[in-house]
C-alpha cells in the first residue's frame, strides 16, 4: 500500500490560502489533494463527474520536451 506524494507548485490552498502547500497523493486508481498546513482535502473528479460540468474557456496544455 504505497502512496505517491507530489507537491503542486504555484497553487494556493482554497481553505487557508497558503501558497505551495498542496500535495497530490496517488494510490492505485485514486488521486486526491491535501494541504500540509490545514486539514483541507479534495478528491480528483472522475471522468463522469467532469462531463457533467459545462465546458469553459480554459483548456489543457500539454508540455513536451524540445528536441535540440
Amino acid at each position: 500500500m504505497k502512496i505517491k506524494k507530489r507537491f503542486i507548485a504555484g497553487v494556493r490552498c482554497p481553505k487557508c490560502n497558503s501558497l505551495d502547500r498542496i500535495i497530490m497523493l496517488t494510490h492505485e486508481q485514486r488521486e486526491w489533494i491535501e494541504c500540509i498546513e490545514c486539514d483541507y482535502s479534495d478528491n480528483r473528479p472522475t471522468p463522469e463527474e467532469i462531463q457533467q460540468h459545462p465546458k469553459d474557456d480554459i483548456g489543457v496544455i500539454q508540455f513536451k520536451p524540445r528536441n535540440h
